[in-house]
């Protein structure tokens, strides 16, 4: 009895280690490379002067856009739809979904990239932590100068915000960068949750009330959620709050 009570407690310990062993890529494949750990976003005066304008100037642009409406503005509603043509670029490996979106808009605004690791090295992105998605923004103004990327959060009742971003964004031909906690009640295409993904916008669909995205990351290899994918809206917005960060970089 004693031997075989052995061989039992022998085994349970290999099938232990075994599991601790496999759980960090587990834990990183489900989240496909976003750093669980929250790091603050910490601006600079310049940061800050340049938010400012920029909220200025998204809010002046959309009020200007929807006068022609006859001065109508129920956005989300509007029968709008713009799209831009952001290249798709699968991640690499399953936690640089990170360097593979900061790759897809940088190549989409200065037509050409660098590789998916140089990104990586940039974002100080690793195999056991992801990418920190408050590096994203300074990593892309340092790669480009057509727009002055920000990071910035968003309370639950600041819908119309978050989707005048992300207009203004594809209008100006400058993709969002989104981190999501994605479930299919929010976005049907994902089979399995994913607890934080970095990706970017490339289009909007008022009349639908869709948003496209340029994905990185194809789930299950069905080719269902890679490259530019539509998505509900109001299911991208619930993903984006879902997330504990609550934030996007425009």
């Amino acid at each position: 009895m004693s031997l075989k009570l052995g061989k039992v407690q022998a085994l349970l310990t290999t099938s232990a280690l075994v599991c601790v062993l496999a759980m960090p890529q587990t834990i990183m494949a489900e989240g496909t490379g976003d750093n669980p750990n929250f790091t603050e976003d910490i601006k600079t005066e310049e940061d800050l002067k340049w938010m400012e304008e920029k909220e200025k100037l998204v809010s002046e642009y959309i009020d200007e856009k929807y006068k022609k409406n006859k001065g109508i503005r129920v956005l989300g509603v509007g029968g709008t739809r713009n799209t831009i043509s952001v290249p798709e670029f699968e991640q690499e490996t399953y936690y640089y979904c990170g360097p593979a979106t900061v790759k897809q808009v940088l190549d989409h605004i200065n037509g050409n990239s660098n590789s998916q690791d140089d990104y990586a090295s940039e974002l100080k992105t690793h195999d056991d932590n992801g990418t920190d998605f408050s590096m994203v923004d300074n990593v892309l103004n340092d790669n480009q100068n057509d727009n002055n990327y920000v990071y910035k959060t968003f309370n639950s009742d600041e819908k119309d915000k978050w989707l005048s971003k992300i207009e203004w964004g594809i209008d100006n031909n400058y993709p969002t960068i989104l981190d999501l906690k994605i479930t299919s009640k929010y976005m049907p295409k994902y089979r399995e949750s994913v607890e934080g993904h970095i990706l970017n916008t490339s289009g909007y669909d008022w009349e639908d009330h869709e948003i496209r995205l340029t994905d990185p990351f194809d789930q299950g290899n069905r080719g269902i959620t890679l490259g530019n994918t539509w998505h509900p809206a109001d299911g991208v917005w619930k993903a984006n709050q879902a997330h504990f960060r609550e934030a996007i970089i425009y």
